[in-house]
């Protein structure tokens, strides 16, 4: 992104700003095709049966989005442990990959092995606590007042043991930023 900063004569220097590429978070259709605006994605979500934002089904407030099989199976992906083949019969293959919103780099995640159980009224909730927190940061002006920073918080991945153990795909180099999902080819 541009900065400014002092100069040896202590000027400030400019440096031109870069665009702001964003994305949403998932695909509409499981050839990879992006949703067009922000009432498509939200109306889309509006399938979910847990809520969305920024309402969740118990009417309270909820600032983040579900992105479930309910409505996007083909981001949807599912393990062989016993506790998801009981959940999920036909397992997800997450034929398509969430997507980072905006450049950025990740600044903390966790990956489970296997999904968590959690005792409940009527029976164990199973769950994955896996999530990948990403900052950005961008500058729409010359100078460095004009600059956002911001954090992404992408929740409940699939846990390790869901991902092919032949597959060299969703590996990210330490040390890389995150860039937003563009397709130009669409």
């Amino acid at each position: 992104m541009g900065n400014t900063s002092a100069s040896t004569t202590g000027a400030a220097v400019s440096t031109p700003p870069r665009p702001f590429i964003r994305a949403f978070p998932v695909p509409k259709n499981n050839r990879g095709h992006a949703f067009s605006s922000i009432n498509d994605i939200l109306a889309h979500l509006q399938g979910e049966p847990t809520g969305h934002w920024l309402i969740g089904s118990n009417g309270m407030w909820h600032g983040g989005i579900h992105i479930t099989d309910a409505t996007t199976p083909w981001c949807a992906l599912s393990g062989k442990a016993p506790q998801e083949v009981m959940e999920y019969p036909v397992p997800g293959k997450g034929e398509q990959a969430i997507r980072c919103m905006a450049d950025g780099e990740v600044v903390a995640y966790r990956i489970n092995r296997d999904c968590l159980t959690l005792p409940w009224e009527s029976g164990d909730l199973f769950y994955s606590s896996s999530f990948v927190l990403v900052r950005h940061h961008i500058q729409p002006g010359q100078t460095a007042a004009s600059s956002l920073t911001f954090y992404t918080l992408y929740m409940h991945l699939a846990p390790w043991s869901a991902y092919p153990e032949e597959s060299t795909a969703y590996k990210v180099a330490d040390g890389q930023h995150l860039k937003a999902y563009v397709d130009d080819t669409l």
